[in-house]
């Protein structure tokens, strides 16, 4: 038998990219109408923003973007709400369960059931609803009001944190809204979300750490602590931190080799300092919880000592 010698790896041709779809998102619907199909969708030139509305990879994720997208699938007579409105206001923390759009109507007002939509009936006030680019949706206030009742405690709180950190509400104003609508569901919910808002929060796999700890009973950390050196010199700047322990909680997300690099230089700097760094990663977070906790909790009673 003769030997054919090496194989060669036959080159995929681009994606056919129609000049129409190149500037802004579209629907499954019109990419096949212009002979791009779900299959080639699903590939690197494109990007998924919810169900059945993708835009091409080199579009710029702003909120121009955000509300064309959401145009392709809300009628007129309806208002965008929940996790989808603080998405429009430049919060990205799109609900975990779906790629939903949330839309909201009016109490007594019936909305055709939508492929790709959630339509909550709920009691708005004209003040609760604003225009952005003629497109209406939830304000901050009252976005963060039906995230905080909607989403469980600890995404009302992501939600509510990422819109404090944009300056957008306040918890103290959140507060207050609520003692204002004690007859709506989920009042109780949104009274804890309320006391656990940090401004200071830069993430929200920040904040979902910072929940968790404090949720099973340990004290709640600092968000964003400066450390200096003895000399005053700015050592780090720490996303959780007990500092009477001096004691470190650091996220660690999908970071490239040259900032995890950095990142290890830093922490290097804060052990000869005598601090502790508990690094968590998204897997600690949502597959093994109670034994991110317990590092924590013996760490907390270590240092104790």
């Amino acid at each position: 038998m003769e030997w054919a010698g090496p194989a060669h790896a036959v080159p995929v041709p681009p994606a056919r990219v129609p000049e129409q779809l190149r500037h802004g998102p579209f629907t499954t619907a019109q990419a096949a109408a212009l002979g791009v199909s779900r299959s080639a969708l699903r590939g690197p030139t494109w990007r998924h923003v919810f169900r059945d509305v993708w835009v091409h990879r080199d579009v710029v994720d702003d909120r121009r973007m955000r509300l064309a997208a959401v145009r392709l699938v809300i009628g007129d007579s309806a208002f965008i709400c929940g996790p989808t409105a603080a998405w429009l206001h430049g919060i990205d923390v799109q609900d975990r369960r779906g790629d939903l759009v949330w839309v909201g109507c009016r109490n007594g007002t019936r909305l055709r059931a939508r492929a790709g939509c959630l339509i909550r009936e709920i009691t708005v006030d004209d003040t609760d609803v604003q225009q952005l680019s003629g497109l209406s949706l939830t304000t901050p206030l009252r976005t963060a009001f039906d995230c905080g009742r909607w989403l469980g405690l600890v995404e009302g709180v992501v939600v509510a944190d990422a819109l404090a950190h944009a300056r957008l509400i306040t918890a103290a104003g959140l507060a207050t809204y609520a003692s204002t609508h004690r007859g709506l569901r989920g009042i109780r919910r949104l009274q804890a979300v309320c006391g656990l808002i940090e401004p200071l929060s830069e993430s929200p796999m920040e904040t979902r750490v910072r929940v968790l700890l404090v949720t099973n009973g340990l004290p709640r950390p600092a968000s964003q602590w400066v450390v200096n050196d003895p000399t005053g010199h700015f050592v780090a700047r720490l996303d959780l931190a007990y500092p009477d322990r001096r004691l470190a909680i650091e996220y660690d997300g999908s970071l490239h080799w040259a900032q995890r690099r950095a990142d290890d230089r830093r922490r290097d700097a804060l052990r000869r300092l005598g601090w502790e760094v508990v690094v968590v990663s998204a897997d600690d977070y949502y597959r093994e919880p109670g034994a991110l906790v317990a590092n924590v909790r013996g760490a907390l009673a270590r240092r104790a000592a």
